[in-house]
């Protein structure tokens, strides 16, 4: 697990920047993250591993998609609260798996979905809050 510090400063900048400047979000130190935030994971925590998995590239091979992270598309993010959400202040440990990887046939051809969850769990180790991911491997077009 890596550890994901949630400071307050943080809180607020991703507030203003996403239009969600509730004073709650501003003011309090201890001011709880509006639900997205848990996104910017991503700079703290390289993520990913899953979607580069042994088990994503054969079901690339099987369906003649490229196993390449240029071709991977962001199709969905689910975020899930186990409680109230969390504070800054609070330290997360992050966590992610591989939930489940299909073929899928496409308009342009055939798709790889994998499905991948990150989970954010507290000091006590409970989960607090978990992000679903869904992204699909595709085939460029030729140029």
């Amino acid at each position: 697990m890596v550890k994901f510090p949630v400071e307050w400063g943080k809180v607020r900048e991703y507030a203003r920047a996403t239009g969600a400047a509730r004073p709650a979000y501003l003011d309090d130190p201890m001011s709880p993250i509006p639900p997205t935030f848990l996104a910017t994971v991503v700079y703290w925590v390289e993520i990913g591993d899953t979607v580069r998995s042994p088990e994503v590239a054969d079901a690339c091979a099987t369906a003649g998609v490229p196993f390449d992270i240029t071709s991977l598309l962001s199709l969905e993010q689910e975020y899930v609260f186990h409680g109230p959400p969390p504070r800054a202040g609070d330290t997360l440990y992050v966590s992610e798996r591989l939930h489940d990887v299909r073929i899928k046939q496409g308009r342009s051809g055939p798709m790889v979905i994998v499905r991948f969850v990150v989970s954010f769990a507290g000091d006590d180790d409970k989960v607090r809050a978990e992000c679903w991911y869904t992204s699909a491997y595709v085939l460029k077009e030729k140029p």
